[in-house]
């Protein structure tokens, strides 16, 4: 889970993945998620964590966020 201010590793059951039970790691927002690796896995600190390949689009974005603004598109609906 990415916020404005921190990164979650939300911890899930190993049957029920659908639904968290715990927060497992927290990092600050400014935590470099990538490079995504094969698997895709991404290393924050000293641990690798796998994620569903849907979701490598939603790690790059939070990464161009905070580390290149620029690259991103303007957002449609700016009123919400």
């Amino acid at each position: 889970m990415v916020t404005a201010s921190a990164i979650s590793v939300l911890a899930t059951r190993t049957l029920r993945s659908d639904r968290p039970v715990a927060v497992f790691a927290e990092f600050p927002r400014h935590t470099r998620l990538g490079p995504i690796l094969p698997g895709p896995i991404i290393e924050l600190d000293s641990m690798m964590f796998e994620f569903d390949e849907e979701y490598a689009a939603v790690v790059a974005a939070a990464d161009a966020e905070v580390f290149a603004p620029e690259t991103l598109p303007p957002d449609p609906l700016p009123e919400l």
